[in-house]
């Protein structure tokens, strides 16, 4: 049935799909062509002086015999061309619609001679490659196929081309289709494929539509988060009237995409579907044997069942056009018996194309130049179809000179190896027999040499001049402008016998190889989160399989999985320390409990918890074990009073040896004790009142006290003076500390004030401001970075040595803090205070023990020795006592005690056992030594 309409607005039938639904003839036809004058919105146009319109004076000519093709015929797709190009610039546009096969509207009969064309050298085949728009002349065989897809399009915009591999599915698009659609109202989009990230692909595509920053950001929102992007995207599609988009390879999808692309993919593709008159039309290609993974996506699946155009066999006089008229129109013919016997060896091979594609080629390469012929002898030479392939892809793997008759320079070892791991590296290992190709960056592929620089550029040069130049492999750029490589056709893979022979060695392997590949691109793409890295199973398998698939890895995924195994080793050991503290803490509890009634097997276990904590935490003695050690041991007090002071002790000090004590008070000396508590030299005296603060250096040489009158002074170990008195305090000088170094020294004063000074008695900041009254005490770290201070208004605080906070105030004194000291290792904060206290904290402000009681007057002066288990303080009560804090120190204490005791010299019970191998082993072997 043909339908030849000229009238205005005769389009509005093609345009809103009311032809079949107006006329009905249409729908018992199964072969048909609707031709209207113009589009729905022109009028059809009359000149009064022709007999008739422009439409029917330009239909006549095209039906005339000068128009018909070589034999004779005039078809409706060869008069509507005609009219397109008559009614050009008219004012009007024709427009069509067709369905079955090609119809011929009339036959001349006209005796046409054999036509010539000159014998041009350009190869008319493709080899592995598919056909571009650029070789449509070149491309027979598919007419049928093509109308189908036009028709398809013309119903909705999706169409999916399946196909076996080898089918033809992109060229029939590239050389077939896209030629077919008017460059007037169509604009065709560069063709992706889905490769790993098709999200970051289809941004890609249409990021020219979204210009600047700001929109290129719109343009990622509507891709991956917005529920209904696609009226969005067409708005801002511009230049044309309909757009095309190509997805090449829709397989990959199924086979190397991330997995959480992978739906959004499909949904913003099949979403056209859903839009009445979209200029966004969508074709993909897909192998035939993942049909069965698109019935997971119901959206895909319907359109694929309404929409479906199937790549069938080229057979009879098509297939014969494909062989030999490419070659006609170079002005060369194909041998008559070795036509016959491509016919013949067709028939024979599934996916056949690519490979006589291939052998064409060949053929043409070794053509007889004299007659202009493709010969049967050389293709026997090829060992046919199959072996054209084959042979050339041998040649191509054993000989550097691969491109002559005879090669003779064979490849080395390396270089064979390089060539097994690239296409190995090139094809997803999929079940069974099932494998296809995909890309890598050429940073990888090359990375198989190693990190040698000479030894990449020889791998590097095997690429470009024998792979790719071989044309067994194809490379490009990503849209990062990063160079990759890809098998030429997937014809290879089953073609070439040496790669399918390497393809069936380690399967399994392989396919575990691909499966961490797939998770070290998730990982990359969420931008190494550790969250991310391999777990559970996968990583099991590649743990259990590591030596023999180390070969078969990048770097990079080397890399991977030792971050992974690492990252999966420190959370077995970061639940494995929870679980023993939770042990430990419910064994603290329990001395706790036990202290009361069972004061003597509370001490047993106390000692046998403190051991498991070191045995098994080394680095971390929890507090509540140390606190129930502390308990146990009655806060592990053991005191020796050091007399010889007048008056009240303000202040004392010890040096980094724990040998030399420093005193000051308010009888205006200072002096200095050794560890029995006998004075090492006469009292200091020089301060005009009271002596209010003192400290020691690290090498014990230097001792600095400050007074009442607002001076520091600086000391030697007998007494005399070694630096004018430092001035600058308003007000009492009530603390001072010196550096491990010597050189810089702490004062804090009745103003509120931190001061930093050096030997010299000049500031070296500011004054440190932050205590609401008096600054009571100070003290310095060993790497002289931290300042530690205490006050009247309760709290000790931390500073740098600018001056700024390195924490919140540390709070739990009652009433003023008179004294403070850090430990050399500035973990250990020591504090002692109006309330009689002595206080040990760490940085972040948090008791470590239970307040230190003893003095029976407040608490004047604390300082702890450089192992931080020595605890001086001094006090209104006019003593000086030495604790033993931490809980080593308890430890002591509570084996000392049960040395003799029945229970350890005895042991019955499996607890105290264990206690007293704890007490061999961390405190009398120790001491034995």
């Amino acid at each position: 049935l043909v339908v030849l309409l000229d009238c205005c607005h005769s389009g509005e039938f093609l345009e809103r799909n009311l032809i079949e639904k107006t006329l009905t003839a249409f729908i018992s036809q199964r072969d048909y062509y609707f031709i209207a004058a113009c589009r729905g919105f022109q009028q059809a146009y009359a000149k009064k002086s022709e007999q008739h319109s422009i439409f029917t004076t330009a239909l006549l000519a095209g039906l005339s015999p000068e128009n018909t093709n070589d034999r004779g015929q005039v078809t409706g797709d060869r008069l509507f061309d005609i009219l397109t190009t008559e009614l050009k610039g008219s004012g009007q546009e024709p427009i069509r619609m067709g369905w079955g096969r090609s119809i011929t509207l009339i036959n001349h009969n006209i005796q046409t001679q054999a036509q010539t064309f000159e014998v041009k050298e350009e190869c008319p085949y493709q080899g592995l490659k598919a056909f571009e728009a650029e070789q449509k002349q070149f491309f027979f065989g598919r007419k049928q196929v093509v109308r189908k897809i036009l028709a398809k399009l013309a119903q909705k915009p999706f169409v999916p081309i399946i196909g076996p591999s080898g089918s033809g599915k992109s060229s029939v698009v590239q050389a077939g289709l896209i030629p077919e659609l008017d460059d007037r109202v169509w604009q065709i989009l560069p063709q992706i494929k889905p490769g790993f990230q098709p999200l970051q692909e289809l941004r890609a595509v249409l990021k020219v539509f979204f210009p600047g920053a700001k929109k290129e950001r719109l343009l990622w929102e509507l891709i991956t988060k917005e529920p209904n992007p696609l009226p969005v995207i067409l708005k801002h599609l511009t230049g044309a009237e309909k757009f095309l988009l190509v997805v090449d390879q829709f397989e990959e999808l199924f086979t190397v995409s991330v997995a959480e692309q992978k739906q959004r993919f499909i949904e913003l593709l099949t979403q056209v579907g859903e839009i009445t008159d979209s200029r966004l039309k969508v074709v993909i290609t897909m192998r035939s044997d993942f049909l069965e993974s698109c019935s997971d996506y119901p959206s895909l699946n319907k359109l694929i069942e309404n929409q479906l155009v199937l790549m069938p066999r080229i057979t009879g006089v098509d297939l014969k056009e494909t062989i030999t008229e490419p070659a006609k129109l170079q002005g060369h013919s194909v041998e008559e018996g070795l036509l016959l016997k491509i016919l013949e060896d067709v028939g024979k091979e599934p996916g056949y194309l690519p490979l006589m594609e291939f052998a064409l080629t060949r053929l043409w390469e070794k053509r007889d130049q004299q007659k202009h012929q493709l010969t049967l002898e050389q293709y026997e030479n090829f060992q046919g179809l199959t072996g054209a392939l084959n042979l050339h892809a041998e040649n191509v793997y054993l000989y550097e000179d691969y491109q002559q008759d005879c090669p003779t320079q064979k490849r080395n070892k390396q270089e064979k190896d390089w060539i097994e791991q690239i296409f190995l590296r090139l094809v997803r290992t999929g079940e069974g027999e099932k494998d296809t190709r995909q890309r890598q960056a050429k940073a990888e592929l090359l990375a198989i040499a190693g990190n040698e620089q000479e030894q990449q550029q020889a791998l590097n040069e095997l690429l470009d001049e024998g792979l790719v130049k071989g044309r067994l492999l194809v490379a490009g750029k990503d849209e990062q402008g990063k160079a990759w490589i890809d098998l030429a056709h997937e014809a290879l893979i089953e073609s070439w016998e040496r790669f399918r022979e390497w393809r069936q060695k380690d399967r399994d392997l392989r396919r575990l190889s691909d499966r961490l590949a797939d998770a070290l691109r998730e990982w990359l793409n969420k931008g190494e989160n550790e969250k991310y890295l391999m777990q559970g199973g996968l990583l099991a398998e590649v743990r259990e399989n590591w030596e023999k698939l180390e070969f078969l890895l990048s770097p990079q995924a080397k890399n991977f999985y030792q971050r992974s195994d690492a990252y999966e080793q420190h959370q077995i050991a970061t639940l494995e320390k929870a679980l023993t503290e939770l042990r430990l803490r419910e064994k603290a509890a329990r001395v706790e409990n036990l202290l009361t009634v069972q004061p003597l097997e509370s001490l047993v276990l106390a000692i046998q918890t403190i051991g498991e904590n070191q045995e098994k935490l080394p680095q971390q003695i929890l507090a509540p074990v140390q606190n129930s050690l502390n308990q146990v041991t009655n806060k592990a007090r053991v005191s020796i009073p050091l007399h010889g002071h007048e008056d009240y002790v303000n202040s004392v000090a010890i040096s980094a040896d724990g040998q030399i004590i420093v005193s000051g008070g308010f009888d205006r000396t200072v002096r200095l004790w050794n560890h029995q508590g006998l004075p090492l030299a006469e009292p200091f005296r020089g301060h005009q009142d009271y002596v209010s603060c003192a400290t020691i250096s690290a090498n014990g040489q230097t001792i600095v006290s400050g007074d009442r009158d607002g001076t520091v002074r600086l000391w030697n170990r007998q007494g005399l003076s070694l630096a004018e008195p430092l001035r600058g305090h308003e007000g009492d000088v009530n603390s001072v500390a010196i550096s491990t170094e010597g050189q810089t020294i702490v004062s804090g004063g009745d103003n509120g004030t931190v001061r930093l000074w050096n030997r010299q008695g000049l500031p070296l900041a500011e004054p440190f401001r932050g205590h609401e009254d008096y600054v009571w005490s100070v003290a310095i770290s060993t790497d002289g970075q931290t300042i530690v201070s205490g006050g009247d208004d309760g709290t000790v605080q931390l500073w740098n040595r600018q001056g700024l906070l390195l924490a919140e105030p540390l709070r739990g004194h009652e009433g003023d803090v008179y004294s403070v000291a850090i430990s050399a290792d500035g973990q250990t904060i020591v504090s002692g205070g109006d309330d009689g206290t002595v206080r040990l904290w760490n940085r972040q402000g948090l008791p470590l023990a239970e307040p230190l009681r003893g003095h029976e007057h407040y608490v004047r002066s604390v300082a702890i020795s450089a192992d931080g288990q020595t605890i001086v303080s001094g006090s209104f009560d006019g003593t000086v006592r030495l604790w033993r804090g931490g809980w080593q120190g308890w430890l002591q204490v509570c084996c000392d005690r049960l040395r003799y005791h029945p229970i350890f010299t005895n042991p019955q019970t499996e607890e105290a056992k264990a206690a007293c191998e704890v007490c061999r082993k961390y405190v009398w072997s120790k001491v034995s030594g």
